[in-house]
């Protein structure tokens, strides 16, 4: 188990604790509990992927007021409300989400992209390893 501690400009970004494990190839990657809680949360069908629309669920969940919106503050407020970490954790996340840094994740613009990201196979599931690594990389 490894705590990883991002500092940008004197300030901790992201602190997170990750196990590493073997691919069976030799090769070694983080993990993240909290990436795979995350993941099982929104998985609600239990499939073991992640469909489109079980990703715009969790984003239409941040958006507070309906408006097709999330908005920087929105974000931080389910963030802090789920515990998934700090507010500067938070905000390094939505900051690297939010694709045309307006501090405002548009659902039906910008949610499309992101989930192709966390798609690297581009087959319209993102699984559970997927996501985990996807997630280590913009949580650290």
């Amino acid at each position: 188990m490894i705590l990883v501690t991002v500092m940008i400009a004197g300030f901790v970004c992201c602190a997170c604790t990750l196990n590493q494990r073997s691919s069976g190839s030799g090769h070694v990657f983080d993990d993240s509990p909290q990436a795979r809680a995350m993941f099982r949360k929104a998985d609600r069908d239990q499939n073991e992927y992640l469909t489109y629309g079980e990703f715009q669920n969790v984003f239409r969940s941040y958006d507070n007021n309906t408006d097709g919106l999330v908005t920087s503050a929105e974000f931080l407020e389910h963030w802090q409300d789920e515990m998934n970490g700090t507010v500067t954790q938070g905000l390094h996340v939505f900051t690297i989400l939010d694709v045309d840094k307006d501090f405002i994740l548009e659902i039906t613009a910008e949610i499309p992209h992101i989930y192709h990201w966390f798609d690297f196979n581009s087959d319209w599931k993102v699984t559970e390893g997927e996501f985990v690594v996807q997630w280590v990389k913009i949580s650290t």
